[in-house]
């Protein structure tokens, strides 16, 4: 198994553990991965394993998590097991909200989707003083994305970066830099490996090449929307309402209702719209366990954010999507890669997170 370095978080070497008994890292596109480590407590180094540390497996800047959450257990034979928890470093932009400038009721950017989502990192991680990481840094601003209008006030910073990736397709992260002892935000967009393209090698992964097994497949309309009602300023009958979406009619049109009252102007309202249907998609996934042996190697051939093609002829599927989150698992026994191809279904917390965002009331004086 790989080492596992830790690190202060201003990125100095505190001590490494190689003798671990799993680990655990889950790299997500659209937002902050997650992993967890189980060790002996007393093996090596494990003294340095404390909250808000970070560890780094082996050398991949790419893989690096903040410690935030630890646990002891002792058993009956008097062995004591440590469990370390966290997040990849992007989940420190979950620590702040979007606050908009002053005099102003909202945050509002208009541009491509890099520019709009390291304008908000920006102000609220570096402008503002109060709000500032020190160690931050912005990587370049390329322009890349489709164009966007959003506002936002007083939001969760890290969800608000999710939701605008979710929407454009470019993926985020922060990752460190040794030499400049910084963090580094940035956007990334991934290669296209699809089957009908012609500029890359396609990658395909099927049982019939031999790469992937224990598969799972969801089709889903629970919590879909492809309609949209949205409702802005004024109340009752005054109130302001547009509607947008697919042309789908009759059994395939899914409504939703968009309260949109925090939005001033009524020509922002459609982007609004668009933007809550987004988090309404039919959801359409496909989860396996990649074999590493097969013919196309990880984080060489393909990885994180890649739009790739799966194909299961016996279940007559074939999907060209992307890779959205792939788990690593380390363990004595072996290596294993289980990997989400398309979007997933939401967990119990994004439901409640979602149905408390859209928990409104209207007022009919």
């Amino acid at each position: 198994m790989q080492p596992i370095r830790i690190l202060s978080p201003g990125l100095d070497l505190l001590g490494e553990v190689d003798n671990y008994l799993s680990l655990t890292f889950c790299r997500n596109y659209h937002s902050p991965g997650e992993f967890q480590l189980v060790t002996n407590r007393k093996v090596q180094n494990a003294d340095q394993l404390e909250i808000d540390n970070l560890i780094m497996l082996g050398a991949d800047t790419g893989k690096v998590g903040i410690i935030r959450h630890k646990e002891i257990k002792a058993g009956e034979r008097g062995e004591e097991m440590l469990t370390i928890k966290g997040y990849a470093l992007g989940t420190i932009l979950r620590q702040r909200i979007t606050i908009p400038p002053v005099g102003q009721a909202y945050d509002i950017q208009e541009a491509n989707a890099e520019t709009v989502m390291k304008h908000y990192v920006r102000r609220n991680c570096l402008q503002i003083s109060e709000m500032e990481f020190p160690f931050l840094v912005i990587g370049d601003d390329q322009q890349r994305g489709e164009i966007v209008k959003w506002q936002t006030r007083y939001k969760n910073l890290g969800d608000e970066l999710e939701q605008i990736s979710i929407l454009t397709s470019l993926g985020w992260h922060i990752y460190p830099d040794f030499n400049s002892k910084k963090w580094i935000f940035d956007i990334y967009n991934r290669r296209n490996f699809s089957a009908g393209q012609q500029i890359n090698p396609p990658v395909i992964f099927s049982p019939e090449f031999d790469n992937i097994r224990s598969q799972e497949f969801i089709d889903s309309l629970v919590g879909f929307g492809n309609y949209a009602i949205v409702a802005g300023r004024d109340e009752g009958a005054n109130r302001e309402i547009m509607m947008l979406g697919s042309d789908a009619t009759g059994l395939d049109r899914h409504v939703i209702f968009v309260d949109a009252r925090d939005v001033k102007d009524t020509a922002d309202l459609p982007a609004k719209g668009e933007a809550k249907l987004a988090e309404h998609q039919r959801v359409i996934s496909f989860q396996a366990e990649v074999l590493t042996a097969g013919p196309f190697k990880y984080q060489q051939d393909w990885d994180v954010g890649d739009v790739v093609t799966v194909q299961n002829k016996d279940w007559s599927i074939t999907m060209d999507t992307r890779i959205t989150e792939v788990q690593e698992i380390h363990e004595a026994s072996g290596f294993k890669l289980n990997v989400t191809f398309g979007n997933n279904l939401p967990t119990l917390s994004q439901k409640l997170k979602t149905a408390l965002g859209e928990f409104k009331t209207e007022s009919t004086r």
